[in-house]
């Protein structure tokens, strides 16, 4: 973490899952539900990102408060179940406003602020959804996902000429309060069971994904992805104990 010490972090969604486990540094956790433990915090804000208003006050108080800003983690994120013709118009639109339109407020809102410190980075946590479709979110999810990656590509471009440098990161199945909270362990099983590496992705995965990209190590990259899924894109959902019994090998 040393090389985090002197950075700003603000962090969107940190109450639960990958956003608390992405700590350290100055860190201002925004969330629009209350901290389970808002201790770890340097600055603990209730906001919701899809109010560009509150996006910009909190923004600024941090901005103020901690001195200036370095890094944005746009974590915060929501999802249905629903399917294209059972999703409600009025959660199409709550999707996209927190998991894209949340972003868009968030990256703007940062550019002043880290301009003045000479550059910065934004790191979007997307999904492999965002590059294929989800299979425990809606095509809400999914549409919001891979705009945000597209939103990356973009800001990427733009930002660029400040310094400031945006990536995404696109976990797999992780393993966060809210899954454990939602499944049986028989249907966490079989989800690992899928995953070439063998175990769900937890959120300190992702966390360490964030980190780098937010950090000097990635200091030429920018508008990337970056794949924390165990494997799940290359194995097309098919487990390795299939692949292995067509082939006579040992799984």
């Amino acid at each position: 973490m040393a090389d985090f010490a002197d950075k700003v972090v603000i962090v969107t969604g940190a109450a639960r899952g990958i956003g608390a486990a992405a700590a350290g540094a100055r860190v201002a956790a925004f969330d629009v539900r209350a901290f389970d433990d808002p201790a770890p915090w340097d600055a603990a804000i209730a906001v919701d990102v899809s109010d560009a208003a509150a996006v910009d006050a909190a923004v600024a108080a941090v901005a103020r408060d901690l001195g200036g800003i370095d890094v944005l983690v746009n974590n915060a994120g929501i999802g249905t179940v629903s399917t294209l013709e059972t999703l409600a118009e009025a959660d199409w639109s709550k999707v996209l406003a927190v998991n894209l339109h949340g972003p868009f407020h968030c990256t703007r809102a940062v550019v002043e602020p880290m301009r003045a410190r000479g550059g910065g980075a934004v790191v979007n946590v997307a999904s492999i959804a965002g590059k294929r479709m989800s299979y425990h979110g809606g095509p809400d999810y999914t549409a919001a996902k891979s705009g945000l990656l597209g939103l990356t590509r973009h800001t990427a471009f733009e930002l660029a000429a400040y310094n400031i440098r945006v990536n995404a990161v696109c976990p797999g199945p992780v393993l966060t309060p809210m899954v454990e909270e939602t499944t049986t362990a028989e249907e966490r099983a079989g989800t690992a069971k899928m995953i070439p590496l063998g175990r769900w992705i937890e959120p300190a995965d992702v966390a360490a994904a964030v980190l780098f990209l937010a950090g000097p190590g990635a200091a030429m990259c920018t508008g990337t992805t970056l794949d924390v899924d165990g494997g799940v894109m290359v194995s097309n959902g098919t487990p390795y104990e299939i692949y292995a019994q067509r082939r006579g090998l040992t799984a």
